[in-house]
């Protein structure tokens, strides 16, 4: 299945045999397969292979050109593909309509991606002086929200956790309590990493759904070194989760400096050009075209009218039902 998935691949994205010769006969080169086909000789060569190899997707060069094997399955089916394209031109396939349509379709998609790399794409020429007047307009992104870090233990067992909360008032840690109940399989939630059982790293208003928001308004009114006095109850998708936790950590509302972010701000500084670059070509093109739209001629397509059930035209004449002016109770009830 497999090669079946591979050679269907080449046959996509290999070169297209038009015409009388084949791209092979072009390449000159060390000659590493030959084929006859209606009286007439075609080659493979070791450059073109390699060639084809390195358009591959990585994971697929990596999958052909690092051992012999590899090499020598892709030159069979580079063969093969070759033979195929041979048979749908003898049979006039590259004649047939839905072909053609689908050649123009995709022609049209790569016109229109290069028409856009050329007035979209290539005008994107941003200095660190551009990049830098964006952070300056946009500061209010780079701002690193107040965070907590806490030890907390998660269950979904009430009397697991009711016994747990009792250990730590009796002086009990709850960092060592943690690991023992994670070495249970006892943890789901905060707090629950294995790799370091209790810690949930640092967290701010937004890490969780406003489900869980009583745990995270405790959290940060919870002085540093304190254990949260009740077990904290919290319902997600119909199971309950108890949480118990110590606040260790605290990290302030900052700013996060230009140097620090520079990454993002030049990937959204980008993307901001690009929208207006485009925004701009495109407006320019409606109005040298005079594009006019007429929206009130689009209308919604209305939904078919759903055909009566059988319990509707089982009593009275073509589906209808003489109407009871007094009928009481709720709509639905009947005598």
């Amino acid at each position: 299945m497999n090669r079946i998935i591979v050679l269907l691949f080449l046959l996509l994205t290999g070169p297209l045999l038009i015409g009388c010769g084949s791209k092979t006969e072009k390449i000159k080169g060390t000659i590493i397969a030959e084929f006859d086909w209606e009286g007439k000789k075609h080659h493979i060569t070791l450059e073109e292979m390699m060639q084809e190899i390195s358009e591959l997707p990585e994971y697929k060069q990596e999958q052909y050109q690092e051992t012999k094997e590899g090499l020598e399955e892709y030159m069979t089916l580079m063969a093969e593909s070759r033979l195929i394209l041979m048979i749908a031109q003898d049979n006039d396939l590259q004649d047939n309509e839905e072909i053609q349509e689908k050649i123009q379709d995709y022609l049209h998609e790569l016109l229109l991606e290069k028409i856009t790399d050329l007035e979209v794409e290539q005008k994107i020429k941003l200095t660190e002086d551009n990049l830098r007047l964006y952070y300056e307009e946009n500061k209010e992104e780079y701002i690193e929200p107040e965070q907590v870090r806490l030890t907390c233990i998660t269950v979904k067992n009430e009397e697991r956790a009711t016994e747990t909360f009792q250990q730590i008032k009796d002086g009990a840690d709850i960092k060592e309590l943690a690991q023992t109940l994670s070495d249970r399989g006892e943890l789901d939630g905060p707090g629950a990493d294995p790799e370091d059982p209790g810690n949930t790293g640092f967290i701010s208003y937004n890490s969780f759904s406003d489900i869980v928001k009583p745990f995270v308004d405790a959290a940060f009114a919870l002085e540093i070194g304190k254990t949260h006095n009740e077990i904290i109850r919290a319902e997600v998708q119909g199971e309950p989760y108890f949480m118990i936790f110590r606040k260790e950590e605290e990290k302030a509302e900052r700013q996060q400096p230009f140097e620090e972010v520079r990454d993002s701000v030049e990937s959204s500084a980008e993307q901001d050009k690009r929208d207006k670059l485009l925004e701009d070509w495109l407006s320019k093109l409606r109005e040298k075209a005079k594009v006019k739209v007429y929206e009130d001629l689009i209308q919604v397509p209305a939904e078919p009218e759903t055909e009566p059930d059988e319990a509707d035209t089982s009593t009275g004449t073509a589906g209808t039902e003489e109407p009871n002016e007094t009928q009481e109770g709720s709509p639905g009830e009947t005598e």
